[in-house]
């Protein structure tokens, strides 16, 4: 497909956007910076340690969650994250992206990872006990009011998941690792809503092939409006993507994401959040630039094998 001028345009605010990043990283670098920035957020060697109370979901949403898994390849669990924790994450994203910053970078706050606790309830009978969090691709996202999805840094054209191909994915079984993604706000179709291809409708799903390809039905395409707290999750596998936004809507879309994988299975990555030992603020440094495909540039700490 040829480049149009929008995406020329959407290149070159890219590159203003990094420049931008360039100019602020002894600032991010810093974590007074953070602190001052977000002062009712937190950096601290424990992330997971205060975990949150969660809404329990019901015995038949949690079946459903895993009936849908096997089925379509993803899974859509009713709100658990309290909401006065979603809200305070996402003013802390609003900051962030006010001050000319990637909205990834709320990764360096404690906040970010405590909306990945106590979900056992949903991912233990899928993944087992003791699931790892998997910080490979730590990301939030931002997507303002008629954004046409165009950016780096806000939603993602049609693809499959880096963790793949997943052996257990491949004979039809629940997949060794997930990727979550949490709404911060209400996402409705105009808000940029993750659309997907069911693994029911996409030829390619149950094969080692990562490559998207064009052998779906446009009729399959799947919209999936989310209320804020609620949880997305997805075998590596599956075709997703962020739509662009309606200019009609009144607020931005946010979303934070993780993966979740089994314990007994080896590591799908070396970036593990483990809460028995402290996470110090250069290492989530390294974790948001590689998720952002730019190592080393926020000069975090070397990990071995990544």
């Amino acid at each position: 497909m040829a480049l149009t001028q929008r995406d020329i345009e959407a290149g070159f605010a890219q590159v203003r956007a990094e420049r931008e990043l360039q100019k602020q990283l002894d600032a991010v670098r810093d974590p007074g910076f953070w602190r001052t920035l977000n002062p009712e957020l937190t950096i601290s060697d424990f992330p997971l340690a205060a975990r949150r109370e969660r809404i329990a979901p019901a015995p038949a949403a949690i079946d459903q969650c895993r009936a849908q898994l096997l089925a379509d390849g993803y899974l859509h669990a009713p709100p658990i994250v309290p909401s006065d924790q979603t809200a305070r994450l996402a003013a802390g994203v609003e900051r962030i992206v006010a001050h000319g910053l990637p909205p990834a970078l709320a990764a360096v706050y404690d906040e970010y990872y405590s909306v990945f606790t106590g979900m056992e309830p949903i991912f233990e009978p899928l993944l087992g006990p003791d699931y790892i969090m998997v910080t490979q691709g730590v990301a939030a996202f931002y997507v303002p009011a008629g954004a046409d999805g165009r950016s780096l840094w806000s939603a993602s054209a049609p693809h499959r998941d880096r963790m793949g191909p997943d052996a257990r994915t491949l004979t039809r079984d629940v997949p060794s690792i997930l990727t979550l993604w949490v709404p911060l706000t209400d996402v409705t179709t105009e808000h940029s809503c993750i659309y997907v291809v069911p693994a029911s409708a996409d030829p390619g799903f149950y094969s080692s092939d990562m490559a998207v390809g064009e052998r779906f039905r446009y009729q399959d395409i799947r919209a999936l409006p989310a209320a804020a707290g609620s949880v997305l999750s997805w075998s590596s596998h599956l075709i997703h993507w962020g739509s662009s936004s309606s200019r009609f809507v009144t607020t931005p879309r946010m979303a934070v994401t993780m993966y979740f994988q089994r314990r007994d299975v080896p590591l799908w990555h070396p970036f593990v959040l483990d809460p028995s030992r402290p996470c110090s603020f250069e290492e989530r440094l390294t974790w948001i630039d590689h998720g952002m495909a730019r190592p080393g540039l926020l000069g975090g700490v070397k990990v071995e094998g990544a």
